[in-house]
């Protein structure tokens, strides 16, 4: 049996495990880190109240326990979420696109659902340019995001990517990778920017507007 291609696409905290029959979005090595850290933090203050049970006073020994048995199972949860977890999953032979639950669902519970017959496009777009955007357009960074669009109009997004404007055309290219795969495995039509027909290293251009602007700013600032 052939064994299936298996690329990685890293995003903005997360990354996209892409094969032929299903994309994962998965959290990305660094989300391990911080409940790593609480998990140890706990088990330090578990060893702490064996060792000091008969040294320490009582009051000291009651905040090590509620320390402990407040972040040793939600950082462990976390811990194993960060390992086998996945914020979206697209599966051809389910023909469908979840969204799963947090670190404490532990990727099981869904979310939400969206059979590949309820997508109407795969978009990529510069944050900000949207509803989902955060605020105003930062000039100094590219924030690309992939949007699942439904029939419905209800937009989801899947996952994004942030890089400094000066490598904006490599930021877009793994955000377009991405949603070009998607798209391939829902069968569903991918709607990118016209900045991805710019040659390959070549950052993105800006908007003529926005050039205008600090043009503007430049002559303004000579004075």
């Amino acid at each position: 049996r052939r064994r299936p291609v298996r690329r990685r696409v890293v995003l903005h905290r997360r990354v996209a495990v892409i094969t032929d029959d299903v994309i994962k979005l998965r959290p990305s090595g660094k989300a391990l880190l911080r409940p790593l850290a609480w998990l140890l933090t706990g088990a330090a203050c578990f060893a702490a109240i064996i060792w000091g049970l008969e040294r320490l006073p009582v009051w000291l020994l009651m905040a090590l326990l509620l320390v402990a048995v407040v972040s040793i199972p939600t950082a462990g949860l976390g811990v194993v979420y960060s390992i086998v977890g996945a914020h979206v999953v697209i599966d051809r032979a389910k023909q469908s696109a979840t969204w799963q639950q947090g670190a404490i669902g532990l990727g099981i519970g869904t979310q939400e659902l969206v059979p590949f017959w309820k997508i109407a496009a795969i978009v990529v777009e510069e944050a900000g340019a949207s509803a989902e955007g955060n605020g105003r357009r930062i000039e100094e960074l590219a924030q690309y995001q992939i949007v699942l669009e439904k029939e419905s109009g209800k937009r989801l997004i899947v996952g994004g990517v942030t890089a400094p404007r000066s490598l904006a055309a490599g930021a877009l290219a793994r955000a377009s990778e991405v949603a070009m795969a998607i798209a391939d495995l829902t069968g569903r039509p991918a709607r990118l920017p016209v900045a991805t027909a710019e040659p390959a290293g070549r950052p993105a251009r800006a908007p003529a507007a926005r050039t205008a602007r600090r043009s503007r700013r430049r002559r303004s600032h000579h004075r």
